[in-house]
């Protein structure tokens, strides 16, 4: 995606969805031109122009897309990422889709076989930089994230809650691999923090429910060969994303300029 202006081509048309479209569509300085919009909700493509709304997915390599950009679901990952990296760059925001270790390495060897890139957005993860420049230093990264109860998606893992919950409740401690399937629309805040460090295996994830809250908490910490890193990050909620989430995404984007083929923390 070296051109001066990138075709990019957008699934999912929610809140982040809409927001990046606005942005890409209404600012020609941003070198990025929206070749194609899909969504599952055939209501929210009549909101784009026809020559630019995509109802069939399979049909996105007419498009000639130099970047994917999926934020709608980890299963439009499992579907058609392989297939997106054999065409062009691919950045999943639902970068949960990778605490599966099949997919995550089909991707990776799809991107370097075809010299394409697999962006992961750092959301509004701070400091994620510094986790992936200090990955071989790290001895131990821990992401804990307390959220409003209304603001998490409790459909795959229904035994948790949300029924009962009246005060603060820890919902995991454990590796990242194992929330993520649990809360996918969640958090991919640590599967990011998972990739740029010490992996989805080492890295301890730690949810917690909390009815009072109207902000997300983020706190982050890695410690290793006698350094520590220490970040701690509140952001206003709108359904299951943080408001801050909103730049960080299109601050991504319009970074996704990488050179090297294979996985890039943007």
């Amino acid at each position: 995606m070296d051109r001066d202006t990138a075709r990019v081509g957008i699934i999912g048309l929610g809140y982040l969805g809409s927001f990046v479209y606005e942005q890409l569509t209404s600012r020609p300085e941003l070198g990025l031109e929206v070749v194609f919009a899909h969504d599952a909700d055939p209501a929210r493509l009549e909101a784009v122009p026809a020559e630019v709304a995509l109802t069939d997915l399979d049909g996105f390599a007419a498009r000639r897309p130099d970047l994917v950009l999926e934020l709608a679901h980890p299963d439009i990952s499992r579907r058609y990422g392989r297939a997106f990296l054999e065409a062009a760059d691919y950045m999943p925001l639902s970068v949960t889709a990778l605490a599966d270790a099949v997919l995550e390495e089909t991707l990776v060897t799809a991107a370097r076989q075809r010299g394409h890139r697999l962006f992961i957005p750092h959301g509004a993860v701070i400091g994620l930089d510094a986790l992936e420049e200090g990955r071989d230093l790290w001895g131990e990264v821990t992401i804990r994230m307390t959220k409003p109860l209304r603001s998490l998606d409790f459909a795959a893992a229904p035994h948790l809650g949300p029924q009962g919950i009246d005060g603060e409740t820890l919902l995991y401690d454990g590796p990242a691999r194992g929330v993520c399937p649990l809360f996918p629309r969640n958090v991919n805040t640590h599967a990011a923090v998972a990739l740029a460090g010490i992996g989805f295996d080492r890295t301890r994830s730690v949810l917690v429910a909390d009815p009072s809250l109207e902000v997300s908490v983020i706190e982050v910490e890695a410690r290793g060969s006698g350094v520590e890193v220490k970040i701690r990050r509140e952001n206003p909620m709108k359904g299951v994303s943080g408001v801050l989430t909103l730049t960080a995404v299109l601050a991504g984007v319009v970074r996704a300029r990488g050179t090297a083929p294979g996985l890039t923390i943007c």
